[in-house]
C-alpha cells in the first residue's frame, strides 16, 4: 500500500513539474513575456514563505518512504504486529456489486494473512465454487523474523489450510509444489504454469557453430528476494572470466534497472544493465543471445520462497530454443524440471569454477547445445502453449460452475 501511495505521489509531483515547465515556457513566449526571475516570483506568490519546492517535497517523500518501509514496517514485523494491522470485512458496497454481478466461480490468489482472511470471508459469503492458485511457497516465508515469528507462521499456515478445505479446486505452479502440498496439506493440487504464445517462436531452430569471438549471456526479469544474490555472484564470475579468443558479455533487462542494486551490478566488467523491453519484442531478444540465465538464490529465504516455483520466464526461455543455464539449488523445482527433461544445463552449487566449466561446455559443445535447444522447444510447445493451457483452464472453471448448478 505504501509503495503504491509513494508511486502516486511521485507521479503527481512529476505532473506538476511538467505543468509548471509548460506554463513557464508559454508565459515567457508572449509579447509581454516575464523574465525567468519574474516567473519564479509569480509562482512563489501563491504560497508565500510557506511554499515547499517540488524538489523538497520529493526529498521529504523519500525520507518518509524510507522511514516507513525500512524502519516502521520492520519494527511492526519484529514485534509480531504486522499480521494483525488490518481488520477485514466485506463492505456493503462490495456486497451490492457482488449481488449485481452474480459470479459463478471464485478465482483466488493469496500471499499474506490479510488476503487469506479476506478470501475466506468471500468464500463463506458467496457460497459458490472457489478455486485457489498458488504461484510460490509464500507460507514458508510469510513470517521469518521477530520474536513471534513461529506463532504467526503456524497460525497463518493453519488459516491457509482452513481456506484450502473450503475451496472446490486447488492449483499450483509446478509438479514439485503439487507433490509437496499434498504431503503438507493433504490436498491435491493441479499444476498450471503461466502459458506463452508459442506461435511467436521458431519450432525448428538450429543452433549453429559458435565461430564468433563473442559469447553473449542474457538475464531477463526482476531482481529481488528470490535471485539477487545469485545474479550478483554470476556477474562477479563473468567479470573475471577469461576464455582465450572469446569475449563474454552478460546483459540484464529488468524493470529494476534504476535501483541501487542494479547500479552496483553495472560496475562489474562485461556486465550491462538495460531497462525492460515491450513484451512483443521478447522472442527476438531471446533469440539474439547465445545463452539464457535462470538464477535462483541459495540463501535460506530465497530457497524457501522459490523452491517449488518455475519462473514465468522459463517457458519463454525454452520456447526460444536458446540454450539455458540454470543456476539454482538442487532441490528447486526448476532444477528438477530441467534435469528430468534435459532442457537446461544446471549448476547447483555456488562455485565459480563450475560456472566457468558450464560456460566453456556450452560454448564448445555444439551437439549438447542443440540437444538442450530441441528438448526445450518440444516441452514449451507441448506443455505451455497458451491456446492449450487456456482451454484446459477454461474447461476446469466451466466444470466447477456446472457442478454448482447440479
Amino acid at each position: 500500500m505504501e509503495n503504491k501511495l509513494e508511486k502516486i505521489i511521485v507521479e503527481k509531483l512529476n505532473s506538476i513539474e511538467e505543468d509548471l515547465a509548460y506554463i513557464k515556457q508559454h508565459m515567457m513566449e508572449r509579447e509581454d513575456a516575464l523574465s525567468e526571475e519574474e516567473f519564479n516570483a509569480y509562482i512563489r506568490s501563491f504560497d508565500g514563505e510557506n511554499l515547499v519546492s517540488i524538489k523538497d517535497a520529493k526529498k521529504k517523500n523519500r525520507i518518509r518512504s524510507f522511514t516507513v518501509n525500512q524502519l516502521f514496517y520492520p519494527m511492526l514485523e519484529w514485534l509480531g504486529l504486522f499480521h494483525c494491522l488490518f481488520k477485514t470485512r466485506l463492505s456493503p458496497e462490495l456486497k451490492i456489486w457482488l449481488s449485481e454481478f452474480k459470479p459463478e466461480v471464485l478465482y483466488l490468489q493469496v500471499s499474506t494473512r490479510d488476503t487469506v482472511v479476506y478470501a475466506t470471508k468471500l468464500v463463506d459469503y458467496l457460497g459458490i465454487p472457489a478455486v485457489i492458485h498458488n504461484m510460490d511457497d509464500w507460507p514458508s516465508t510469510v513470517s521469518t523474523r521477530g520474536i513471534f515469528k513461529k506463532y504467526w507462521s503456524r497460525r497463518i499456515d493453519k488459516e491457509f489450510g482452513f481456506l484450502l478445505k473450503k475451496v472446490s479446486l486447488a492449483l499450483s505452479i509446478s509438479d514439485a509444489m503439487s507433490e509437496a502440498y499434498l504431503k503438507r496439506y493433504n490436498i491435491s493440487f493441479i499444476p498450471f504454469h503461466n502459458p506463452i504464445e508459442t506461435y511467436k517462436y521458431n519450432y525448428n531452430k538450429t543452433i549453429s557453430n559458435n565461430t564468433r569471438d563473442m559469447f553473449r549471456i542474457l538475464y531477463m526479469g526482476r531482481i529481488g528476494l528470490a535471485n539477487k544474490e545469485t545474479i550478483k555472484h554470476f556477474a562477479e564470475v563473468i567479470s573475471r572470466l577469461d576464455i582465450e579468443g572469446i569475449t563474454i558479455e552478460f546483459e540484464i533487462y529488468t524493470s529494476d534497472y534504476n535501483k541501487p542494486f542494479s547500479a552496483r551490478l553495472s560496475k562489474f566488467k562485461s556486465v550491462k544493465i538495460n531497462p525492460p523491453i515491450e513484451h512483443e519484442a521478447v522472442p527476438a531478444l531471446l533469440n539474439d543471445f547465445d545463452l539464457l540465465l535462470l538464477p535462483l538464490d541459495f540463501t535460506r529465504d530465497g530457497e524457501k520462497y522459490a523452491q517449488y516455483s518455475i519462473p514465468t520466464k522459463a517457458s519463454e526461455y525454452m520456447a526460444s530454443g536458446t540454450p539455458i543455464l540454470v543456476y539454482a539449488p538442487q532441490q528447486t523445482a526448476i532444477v528438477k524440471f530441467c534435469t528430468q527433461n534435459n532442457c537446461g544445463h544446471c549448476v547447483t552449487d555456488i562455485d565459480p569454477e563450475k560456472i566457468k566449466e558450464a560456460i566453456k561446455t556450452l560454448i564448445n559443445n555444439e551437439d549438447y547445445r542443440q540437444m538442450l535447444s530441441t528438448n526445450a522447444i518440444k516441452i514449451a510447445f507441448s506443455r505451455f502453449d497458451a491456446t492449450k493451457v487456456r482451454n484446459e483452464f477454461r474447461e476446469l472453471l466451466l466444470w466447477l460452475s456446472t457442478t454448482a448448478v447440479e
